[in-house]
């Protein structure tokens, strides 16, 4: 335990239901880099005199909502989510040709690299590899002042923590927010799961398939409850008989074959792997497994609109019922609904006309000399006078002032 030898007051995150009174004017250090720990930042950002942010492993970030452009009302940003979309920018090959945009909405810059542009939070995982904390919004509060951002923890001794950079710090209050473990005592311990990548396709215990695990896997980005629904209606035709279960050594090799290929595609990332996958993947597989994945040549010959919308609108569980007839007329019309103000055509094309032209690999390459001028120190330095200020102004003026620059969900009616 690395906080062992810290002398102040240590909480878990599940402890802290509100901004603790006993701390108010004090100084926080917050240690991991998830969703969590970006809502108590929030949380407390006008309680204490000081926050500092460990995330010691590096992170991404992305926002839930926002103006894509000035003029369009406010979306939830993985609208941009339809299969035509997901050919020509592929999410596995992280977003060529629409990545920048990603970066854009995000921090109000083409050189934010994953996500935030700061240095102390880089890592060497490629854009959709690992998970991706969507409370991008904090990022507007990360000033090096009230909100300071920060690597790894080498030690601690008494209130002073030493980080990764070299510099260190006092703080009164530390609160972890390091994820959670499940626990399965109810279960013999030969049939609590271990790694889920032994299971089949996540979910079926190989050697006891009337064993299910359902919901514990997440996605990089999307929905989590996606998934769920995917897995639950896998199940329950493989329990209603409308599809068989496969013989257990075929189970076995796909397990095999799945568990290779999930911890080559996550084989940067240092996050626990056995519980995340890429959502487009892993839904297009189970659908088939399903036998639920929409017939794309009958729709085109049934009829060329529908068949418009349905590699145009952003996934929806709707998808899957373009095979049913009785439930056609309803899914069209559900992802219609869910098409208009999303993606055009002519959208698509400046994606793959940007993808064409390598237009993210050449702003890769100003984001590295970006990061290395700021690990220098050098990037610090301008930003501390008042020409850099200027200029950094200059560079996040459309998005703060053409875009929505905080990103909150808007107040339920």
């Amino acid at each position: 335990m690395i906080f062992k030898d810290f002398t102040g007051s240590v909480y878990q995150a599940k402890e802290i239901k509100e901004p603790l009174a006993a701390y108010r004017g004090k100084r926080l250090l917050i240690y991991g880099g998830g969703e969590t720990a970006a809502d108590i930042c929030s949380d407390w950002f006008n309680h204490s005199s000081t926050i500092y942010w460990s995330v010691p492993r590096g992170q991404h970030f992305f926002r839930r909502y926002g103006k894509i452009l000035p003029w369009k009302k406010p979306q939830a940003f993985d609208k941009a989510s339809s299969h035509l979309l997901r050919m020509i920018t592929p999410f596995h090959c992280s977003k060529p040709g629409l990545a920048w945009i990603c970066k854009w909405t995000t921090s109000g810059s083409l050189l934010a690299y994953q996500g935030h542009g700061i240095p102390e939070w880089r890592n060497g995982t490629p854009f959709m590899h690992q998970f991706i904390n969507k409370n991008g919004h904090i990022l507007d509060l990360v000033d090096y002042k009230r909100l300071m951002p920060k690597g790894a923890i080498t030690s601690c001794n008494g209130k002073e923590i030493k980080f990764a950079d070299g510099s260190s710090s006092e703080f009164d209050i530390v609160i972890l927010s390091t994820g959670y473990k499940e626990s399965f005592s109810f279960l013999p311990e030969e049939r609590r799961p271990q790694n889920f990548l032994e299971l089949h396709k996540h979910v079926l215990n190989n050697e006891d398939p009337s064993l299910a695990f359902v919901g514990y896997i997440r996605p990089v980005i999307g929905s989590m409850f996606a998934i769920i629904e995917m897995q639950s209606r896998w199940l329950a035709r493989i329990n209603s008989g409308s599809i068989p279960l496969k013989p257990e050594a075929e189970r076995l090799n796909e397990t095999k074959a799945d568990k290779f290929f999930w911890q080559q595609y996550f084989k940067t990332t240092v996050q626990p792997r056995d519980k995340i996958v890429e959502a487009g993947i892993y839904l297009t597989d189970l659908s088939r497994q399903a036998r639920v994945y929409p017939d794309a040549w009958k729709l085109f010959k049934r009829n060329k609109y529908d068949f418009y919308v349905a590699i145009m609108a952003p996934y929806n569980g709707a998808l899957f019922r373009l095979n049913e007839k009785e439930h056609q007329a309803q899914a069209i019309a559900t992802l219609e609904r869910h098409r208009i103000g999303t993606t055009s055509p002519l959208h698509l094309l400046l994606l793959l006309f940007l993808r064409i032209t390598l237009f993210d690999s050449f702003l890769s390459c100003l984001e590295y000399i970006k990061y290395k001028l700021q690990s220098a120190g050098i990037g610090r330095l301008l930003y501390n006078i008042r020409l850099g200020q200027f200029l950094n102004w200059v560079w996040c003026f459309p998005k703060k002032y053409l875009f929505d620059n905080k990103t909150q969900l808007p107040p339920t009616e």
